[in-house]
């Protein structure tokens, strides 16, 4: 048995190896996420007409919530390792970009430009751009945190992922609360304020995820 196998084997046996960054962050990320958002929601409570006329609108809602947390915590992951790049890692955000398109497209297809304003600013932009920030906070700080047992080259980029990951678990509490059922103000509105989160994300990653 050659010496680098012989030591291979030997860590392999160790009690206390370090665990991968992916494994910790995908128990702890959705854990924190799930914290901020029960409490929200244990104090809130889900949009009262959510079974009948509610239940299609927040499905698509959590569909584009979920679709944003998995894209991006992918694209996180990606840079916990110094050899990747922060383009190659960007590129699951694609499916987002695709769903979003789909979903206006839809919109403007059923209804057309007749009352596209009102679709489109609704009654509640400042509750959203409000709370999606605030229910992203504890599970941003949760992820930038165990980001930094990786050895990312690109620390703004790895933490405007996880802020975008981080809304995007943010959303999936918030649809089920929010009323506005407007595609365009989903496409538009939600997008801004995972928006937020990722500037803020790329702003603490600077800071906090430098070697």
């Amino acid at each position: 048995m050659r010496t680098d196998d012989m030591l291979e084997l030997l860590v392999q046996d160790l009690p206390n190896q370090p665990r991968p960054v992916s494994a910790i962050l995908l128990r702890w990320w959705p854990a924190a996420a799930t914290l901020a958002g029960g409490g929200f929601l244990a104090i809130t409570g889900v949009r009262p007409d959510l079974i009948a006329a509610g239940l299609t609108p927040t499905l698509v809602k959590l569909m584009l919530g979920a679709l944003i947390a998995l894209s991006a915590i992918s694209g996180a992951l990606d840079l916990s390792r110094p050899e990747a790049q922060a383009s190659a890692a960007s590129k699951w955000l694609l499916a987002v970009v695709g769903f979003l398109g789909l979903i206006v497209a839809t919109d403007l297809l059923r209804h057309g430009l007749d009352g596209w304003w009102a679709r489109l600013f609704g009654k509640g932009i400042i509750t959203c751009l409000t709370l999606v920030p605030a229910l992203a906070a504890l599970p941003l700080v949760a992820s930038l945190t165990i980001l930094r047992r990786g050895a990312t080259t690109e620390p703004m980029a790895a933490g405007a992922l996880a802020g975008l990951a981080s809304a995007g678990l943010a959303i999936l509490a918030y649809g089920l609360f929010c009323n506005e059922d407007s595609p365009l103000f989903v496409a538009t509105w939600y997008s801004l304020a995972a928006l937020i989160v990722g500037l803020a994300g790329a702003a603490l990653g600077r800071a906090v995820l430098r070697w």
